[in-house]
C-alpha cells in the first residue's frame, strides 16, 4: 500500500499507520512528513528512536510557532 503523505488532508488510519515505511529495525522511515497525519492513539504506540523523533518534531514545531507568533502577532 502506497501512502501520498504529500497531497494528504486526513490522519492515517490505523492501516495505513502500520505500513508507513520502516527501515531493518522497524523506525519510520520518513517520520517528519508523517508526523502531522499520526493519531493521539498511534503516537502512544511508538518506541524508542520514533517516540524520541516525534518529541523532537513537537518542539520544533513550537518553536516556529512562537516565531510566527512573534513575527505576526497572532
Amino acid at each position: 500500500m502506497e501512502i501520498d503523505l504529500n497531497n494528504r488532508e486526513t490522519a492515517l488510519t490505523n492501516e495505513e499507520f502500520a505500513g508507513l515505511p520502516r527501515n531493518s529495525v522497524g523506525d519510520i522511515i520518513d517520520i517528519t512528513l508523517a508526523s502531522v497525519f499520526i493519531t493521539t492513539q498511534q503516537r502512544a504506540r511508538l518506541t524508542g528512536d520514533d517516540w524520541s523523533r516525534m518529541i523532537e518534531l513537537d518542539e520544533e514545531m513550537d518553536c516556529l510557532m512562537a516565531d510566527a507568533r512573534a513575527e505576526f502577532g497572532f
